[in-house]
């Protein structure tokens, strides 16, 4: 008989009609689990399952229930896995009614509580949920066998203290790093700001924002980069920086001590356009800030105040200038159409977006989405004509041509550009160059990285000028509309984006050969930053193209060879994991054999149970273990698997099959 409870933290698969998403940690169920091993360790355990990233399906949810047999099972909520949630509570229910499901989330915080039925609660979590978990699961196991049937219900309406809530419990947070070598991590929590479209909720309706200690968030990120090898970090804040004297002091001091402690790392995060300013960002730029995500909105006035953004258009222009400037790469977040939108607000945005150089033509395709909760629902009509969504209102557009241009949209960005091959590839070309810039950052090629950056996106930006042009005259025209745009696209834009594709060529040719000459000569934190380039999906700039030189890197390098196979996705691994466990290094073959374990590559048993028998002695004992470690894993069904490796023994879990990995400081999680 098992002695501790067992809490299963689960976010659930995506919606269908959800997107490519950037997969990072769940670090909300992290900060829970961590909290639960704080308050209750001795009496439960917390395990976490990312659908996102190790199920994307929900495929394995009736396994994982089986190997479990969990207490209780914890969902975690938003619009967007809403209808995956649905069905994962539905399975719970079909396999133990007795178990316990409880809600947290944005979802269940802004939804009422007769609007969470279809997903069979027995408790909800509103608002942040760290102090409130350990007191709920007691009043969950108290009120077991009483018969009793209403929801229990808790509420977090004071807002935390961030510095008392410690660290996520990183080591069930591994996965992510299978698909994007990109750790997220939170240094503040809260916005001061009433955007109205905006459903996050605040607790106790309270608008403020509370930043961690920042000596407390770099040695988290110290953490982060000694346990885990991450060179790239990404601030999940809503505003990692305000425009206020204090917060500018926080965010000096932040630069300075990554210089000081995190010298080769690249970051970036979100903040509003007032908050940049040329003399921090500069600072922040040497200290790795290499991308900074602009809730812009509109170019139109009437719609920033329409959408209380406390903010203007000027404002929005300079700060990307700022960035440009800098070198700093623009990530912009717009809405283009809600249910007021009319054709002189479109004029008003397309007329700033041909002239500001930054990409923002997909942007035309984005719809304002009403969700529940937000001041903004409250001023819009529903239209029940469309197929409801779980926390979403449905609307019409009101204008008729705005409508039309809408409609437009959908057909050029869904159907007529994807079926462009000079479109396709500067989509790919321009994502890789965004992804390959900040490993060239405050280096001595970055002004010639730069130079052929900006090259191909002025031809880019040349072919989406006139794809903006003829929407915009599409907007203004009579119902004859503007024309067909294929004769525009076939003898104006087309060969546009193909001289900007070959332009591009330039820039790739140039990142494989400067980051191969990093990973042969330079230090190994700077190898580490180099080998992120590799992982790529540009083909010839991936892990396939570096381990085709990988003799030439220098023996005290491949160490990060090894680690870097935590992201591969080609068809050649077995010749990498050969090489690797080929080399005389124990920690090379520590560190690929982990790697394998992290994209579940089974053939890496016999290459390391060879390369012990080649070893005098059989090896370190650190070696030994890692084998043992990979023998057992591969022995396991896969959800015994994901738990198994995410396991820190500890952490006083019962059964623990692994050593798992290694601890943060005392007190942290």
């Amino acid at each position: 008989m098992r002695s501790k409870k067992q809490l299963l933290l689960i976010n659930p698969p995506a919606n269908a009609d959800v997107g490519k998403q950037l997969h990072l940690e769940n670090l909300g169920l992290g900060y829970i689990a961590a909290a639960v091993r704080r308050e209750l360790g001795d009496s439960h355990e917390a395990h976490i399952w990312d659908c996102s990233i190790v199920d994307p399906a929900g495929k394995f949810i009736k396994p994982l229930l089986q190997k479990l047999s969990p207490d209780y099972v914890g969902l975690s909520l938003s619009t967007m896995n809403a209808n995956g949630g649905v069905q994962v509570a539905a399975q719970i229910k079909e396999f133990d009614p007795s178990i316990r499901i409880v809600l947290g989330g944005i979802l269940p915080t802004s939804l009422a509580t007769d609007e969470l039925g279809m997903f069979h609660p027995d408790a909800i979590v509103r608002g942040e949920g760290e102090a409130l978990v350990a007191p709920l699961l007691t009043a969950l196991d108290a009120a077991a066998g009483t018969g009793a049937q209403d929801v229990l219900e808790v509420s977090q309406d004071v807002p935390l203290d961030v510095d008392a809530v410690g660290w996520p419990a990183r080591d069930m947070l591994p996965w992510q790093l299978r698909l994007h070598p990109q750790t997220s991590i939170s240094s503040s929590r809260g916005c001061p700001y009433r955007c109205s479209f905006c459903s996050i909720p605040q607790p106790g309706g309270k608008k403020g924002w509370r930043p961690r200690n920042i000596e407390d968030v770099v040695a988290e990120m110290e953490f982060i980069h000694k346990r885990h090898h991450c060179a790239h970090f990404y601030f999940v804040d809503d505003n990692f920086v305000l425009p206020t004297a204090n917060s500018r002091q926080r965010a000096e001091r932040f630069a300075h001590l990554v210089l000081e402690k995190l010298p080769d790392i690249r970051f970036g995060f979100m903040c509003r356009s007032a908050a940049i300013e040329t003399q921090l960002f500069t600072l922040l730029k040497k200290a790795g800030l290499s991308g900074v995500f602009l809730g812009i909105e509109s170019f139109s006035q009437p719609v920033l105040d329409r959408y209380r953004k406390q903010e203007t258009v000027e404002e929005h222009i300079e700060a990307i200038s700022t960035l440009n400037d800098l070198g700093i790469t623009t990530n912009p977040g717009f809405i283009f159409f809600d249910q007021w939108t009319k054709v002189s607000e479109i004029n008003d945005t397309i007329n700033v977006m041909k002239r500001i150089h930054f990409q923002s033509l997909e942007s035309m395709n984005s719809k304002l989405t009403c969700y529940k909760g937000s001041a903004i629902a409250d001023e819009i009509t529903e239209n029940f004509d469309e197929k409801p969504s779980i926390g979403i209102k449905k609307y019409a557009l009101q204008d008729a041509a705005v409508q039309k241009l809408f409609d437009q949209c959908c057909t050029i960005f869904y159907q007529v550009l994807p079926a462009m091959e000079s479109y396709v590839a500067y989509q790919q070309k321009s994502y890789c160059m965004g992804y390959l810039l900040p490993y060239f950052l405050n280096s001595s090629r970055e002004t010639l990285f730069l130079k052929y950056y900006t090259e191909s996106h002025g031809f880019w930006k040349q072919g989406e000028r006139v794809v903006m042009q003829f929407l915009q005259d599409s907007a203004n025209a009579d119902a004859g509309g503007a024309g067909d745009i294929g004769p525009i696209l076939a003898e104006e834009v087309d060969p546009l984006w193909r001289q900007g594709n070959d332009t591009a060529e330039r820039f790739f040719r140039l990142a494989g050969v400067v980051l191969l000459n990093q990973l042969r000569h330079e230090s190994i934190s700077k190898v580490r930053l180099a080998a992120l380039g590799f992982t790529s999906p540009l083909a010839g700039l991936d892990l396939d193209a570096l381990f085709a030189h990988a003799e030439t890197v220098r023996p005290e390098n491949r160490l990060v060879l090894a680690e870097s196979m935590a992201h591969y996705r080609g068809v050649k691994a077995q010749d990498a994991f050969a090489f690797l466990l080929q080399e005389d290094s124990d920690a090379v073959a520590v560190a690929a054999i982990d790697a394998a374990l992290r994209i579940f590559y089974l053939p890496i048993v016999p290459l390391a149970e060879a390369a012990l028998d080649r070893r005098e002695g059989g090896g370190s004992q650190e070696l030994r273990q890692a084998v043992a470690k990979a023998q057992a894993l591969f022995q396991l069904s896969y959800p015994e698997y994901i738990l198994a490796y995410g396991r820190q023994v500890n952490a006083g879990g019962e059964g623990n099959l692994l050593p798992g990995l290694a601890s943060p400081p005392a007190g942290r999680a």
